[in-house]
C-alpha cells in the first residue's frame, strides 16, 4: 500500500501513474518521470503543478516520489486545445496534505466521498510566468496567539514579482493594521517582510532567526499609502537577487536590498505583522494575489556597436531574445567627448520586427528620451524628452540603464538612481531585445564604436 509523503519542494523528481489515453495492457501502469515545477493553491485546494507528462486517463492516479510515496494525484493538463497556443509539460495533482486529509475523514466516517476540487485556472493564454493566482481571500486577525497572520502560498521563490491588493480592515480609530508579503522564508525562522501600514509608513526588515536579531532594513512614510477606512492599498515587490523595488498603488517607494538573504524561500500574504496590531474578529482581504517568476534569459553579455550610419540604420547589437515583462540592463561606455560629436546610447525593445518598438536612449547633451514606433520613422511618437544630471557625457565615462517593464507600465533607472515612470501602454506585446548606438540621425562617428557591459534580460513572462 503506497504511504503519503510528507513534504514535496520545487524540483523533486516524480513519476505520473495511470494508464495514458485508456491503454491498460495487463496489470501494469505506465510512468512518465518529471519534477515538480511549482506548488499553488486555486479556491483554498493545494496543487502540484509538474512537468511529467499528464494525458487522458492518468487522471485519478497517484503522483509518488522517488521514495514511492504519494505526493499528490492527477488531475489535468493543459494542451495547447485548451490555452490556445502550443504549451507542453504543465500538468497539476492535489497536493498530498488534502487527500490525506480527506482519506482520514473517509475513514472515520465524516465525509462518505471526497468533495469535487476544481482544475486550477492557469492563464497559460497570457503569460507562462504565472507561478500563483491570481487568487483572492481574507486574512483572519488573532492578536494572542503571538504568531504573524499570514496566508501561505506554498510557494518557493527566490526572484520574481509579489502583487496583491489589500483592503484596509477597519479605521485607524478601531486599531491599528500591517499588509504586505513574506517572502524568501526559511525553516529557522528566516524571511524578508515588507508591509504598508496604518500609520502611513512601509517597512522592510530581515529575520535570521531569532527575533532579537531582526534588522530593520527601511522605514519610510510615503503619501502613495492609503490608510482610510474604505480604502486600498495595491503592493508589487520585484525581488531580483540582491536588489528589489517596492511599489506601492503603482508608483515606486523604494528601492530594497535583499543582499541578506537571497536564496528560495516561501512566499507569504501577511494581514498584521506587527504586535499590538489587528483587531480579534477581524480579517484583512486581498484580491488578486500573483506571483510570478523572474528568469534570467540572456546575459551577462559584453560587447561592441561599430557606428555605421550607411543606409541610415539604427546601430544594433540585436539579443534575439523575446520578453514582454521584465527587467533590461547594460552599462554602455561613452564613444569620445559631446564636444566631439553627438551620440545615442539605449534599448529598443517589445521590438516586433515590423518597425514597432519602444526605445529608451539617452544622448550626448544629458538628454534621455523614450520613443514609440509603430510602423514607419513617420509614426515614431515622442513620448517623453527630459534631462537628467545623471547622465554622464564625458569621454572615460559609463553609463548604466536599466528598464522595468510590466505591462503598460514601465520605469526608468540611470546610473542606478530612479529616473522616470514610462508609459508602455502604445505597445504591450512580446518582442525581440537590441542594445543600440547612435539611434537619432546624424549620431555617431565612423571608425568609431561603442562599448557595451553586462547586458542582460530578465523575463517574467
Amino acid at each position: 500500500m503506497l504511504t503519503f509523503a510528507k513534504s514535496v519542494r520545487v524540483g523533486d523528481e516524480v513519476l505520473a501513474l495511470g494508464y495514458p489515453l485508456g491503454y491498460q495492457l495487463g496489470d501494469d501502469m505506465t510512468a512518465s518521470d518529471g519534477i515538480v515545477s511549482s506548488l499553488r493553491t486555486y479556491s483554498s485546494v493545494s496543487y502540484i503543478q509538474t512537468n511529467a507528462a499528464i494525458n487522458p486517463g492518468n487522471s485519478g492516479g497517484p503522483l509518488i516520489n522517488t521514495k514511492g510515496e504519494v505526493v499528490g494525484m492527477n488531475t489535468s493538463s493543459i494542451d495547447e486545445s485548451t490555452s490556445g497556443r502550443p504549451v507542453e509539460g504543465i500538468g497539476f495533482a492535489i497536493k498530498f496534505d488534502v487527500l490525506s486529509t480527506r482519506f482520514i475523514a473517509m475513514k472515520s466516517g465524516q465525509s462518505s466521498h471526497p468533495t469535487p476540487v476544481t482544475t486550477p485556472r492557469v492563464v497559460v493564454t497570457q503569460t507562462l510566468g504565472y507561478v500563483f493566482g491570481p487568487e483572492s481571500g481574507s486574512i483572519d486577525h488573532d492578536p494572542d496567539d503571538g504568531f504573524i497572520d499570514d496566508y501561505d502560498t506554498d510557494v518557493r521563490m527566490a526572484d520574481g514579482i509579489i502583487e496583491a491588493t489589500f483592503f484596509n480592515p477597519y479605521s485607524t480609530q478601531v486599531g491599528d493594521w500591517s499588509s504586505g508579503f513574506l517572502f524568501r522564508s526559511g525553516r529557522s525562522n528566516t524571511f524578508h517582510v515588507i508591509v504598508v501600514s496604518s500609520n502611513g509608513a512601509w517597512y522592510h526588515y530581515l529575520r535570521t532567526g531569532d527575533v532579537d536579531a531582526e534588522q530593520d532594513l527601511a522605514a519610510e512614510f510615503s503619501n502613495h499609502i492609503d490608510t482610510t477606512r474604505y480604502g486600498n492599498n495595491h503592493i508589487r515587490i520585484i525581488a531580483n537577487s540582491s536588489e528589489g523595488w517596492l511599489f506601492i498603488n503603482g508608483e515606486l517607494a523604494g528601492e530594497l536590498d535583499l543582499s541578506g538573504l537571497t536564496g528560495l524561500g516561501g512566499v507569504s500574504a501577511v494581514g498584521s505583522y506587527f504586535r499590538g496590531h489587528g483587531v480579534s474578529g477581524e480579517s484583512t482581504r486581498f484580491e488578486d494575489f500573483t506571483i510570478r517568476s523572474l528568469s534570467k534569459v540572456y546575459g551577462s553579455r559584453s560587447g561592441s556597436i561599430e557606428h555605421d550610419r550607411e543606409g541610415d540604420f539604427i546601430n544594433q547589437h540585436r539579443t534575439l531574445t523575446s520578453i514582454k515583462d521584465g527587467i533590461i540592463e547594460a552599462e554602455f561606455s561613452n564613444p569620445y567627448a559631446s564636444s566631439r560629436g553627438d551620440w545615442s546610447n539605449g534599448f529598443l525593445f517589445r521590438n516586433s520586427g515590423n518597425g514597432e518598438f519602444h526605445a529608451i536612449v539617452i544622448q550626448e547633451d544629458q538628454r534621455w528620451h523614450h520613443d514609440l514606433r509603430l510602423g514607419d520613422a513617420g509614426t515614431t511618437q515622442d513620448l517623453a524628452e527630459e534631462y537628467s544630471y545623471q547622465i554622464s557625457t564625458t569621454s572615460s565615462r559609463n553609463n548604466h540603464i536599466r528598464i522595468i517593464a510590466l505591462g503598460d507600465e514601465g520605469w526608468l533607472f540611470i546610473n542606478d538612481i530612479y529616473t522616470d515612470k514610462l508609459d508602455l501602454s502604445g505597445l504591450i506585446e512580446a518582442g525581440r531585445v537590441s542594445a543600440v548606438t547612435n539611434y537619432f540621425t546624424g549620431d555617431g562617428i565612423a571608425g568609431y564604436s561603442t562599448s557595451f557591459q553586462d547586458l542582460t534580460i530578465w523575463s517574467a513572462d
